[in-house]
């Protein structure tokens, strides 16, 4: 379909074969929708109503614990799906947030005409509850890794997530978070954010500039090799 030609290759290809059988009211009744950086477009707890696959941009995934304190737990980018789940699990509301961190292009899709399809074409259930599965396998695995990771890896993966958020990734990225979202964000406190970030800065991983965090390319490349190889080679963040 025109409408995934800007997906990479393996994405448009899923795609294509995805939605080849997909119900006329599919067609007619799904959007593209433009929104900018920093919108929620999902809002955990309202009633799913549609179905979100990412276009282009990337996105962020927002849990709001009992301390009401948002943790944003993972990017996804171009042909990751939004609200699925939740309509496969019969939920009546987002389970969790999901807000633009980039803009981005949207393909949104009422749930109802969604579930019609897949009641419907058996192929495409069939895709959709493997890809599923493999994303919650995945996810439980990360969020178990993440976990045990102690506090100097817990700021690497957040400072390699901002730092891909910005596409082409830049020779010089400055981070315009407050240590006090920082400290949020990463689940850690302000007194152990400050030592790690000092911690960093000794060993030429990141630089201060008025006690902003400045991270050069190639800094960045050092980071995500040492994730990397934290998850044995893995690239999972």
């Amino acid at each position: 379909m025109e409408i995934f030609k800007g997906l990479p290759s393996k994405k448009r290809e899923y795609m294509n074969i995805l939605f080849r059988n997909c119900t006329e009211e599919v067609k007619y009744y799904m959007s593209v929708v433009e929104i900018e950086a920093d919108q929620t477009f999902i809002k955990a707890g309202e009633e799913c109503k549609y179905i979100y696959i990412v276009l282009t941009g990337k996105v962020t995934g927002v849990e709001w614990p009992m301390n009401e304190k948002s943790y944003y737990f993972k990017d996804f980018g171009p042909g990751d799906f939004f609200g699925e789940i939740e309509c496969f699990a019969g939920m009546k509301n987002y389970r969790i947030s999901i807000l633009s961190s980039t803009k981005c292009r949207l393909l949104a899709i009422p749930c109802v005409y969604y579930m019609e399809w897949m009641h419907m074409d058996v192929d495409a259930l069939y895709m959709r509850t493997q890809e599923n599965m493999k994303r919650l396998v995945m996810q439980t695995a990360e969020a178990r890794r993440y976990l045990f990771m102690e506090g100097k890896d817990r700021l690497m993966v957040h400072l390699v997530r901002k730092y891909e958020q910005k596409q082409p990734l830049p020779e010089k990225f400055e981070l315009k978070q407050t240590r006090t979202r920082i400290s949020e964000e990463v689940g850690i406190s302000m007194k152990t954010l400050n030592r790690n970030i000092k911690k960093l800065e000794e060993v030429n991983l990141i630089q201060l500039n008025k006690g902003k965090i400045v991270i050069m390319k190639s800094q960045y490349m050092i980071m995500k090799k040492e994730l990397e190889y934290y998850v044995n080679g893995e690239n999972v963040f």
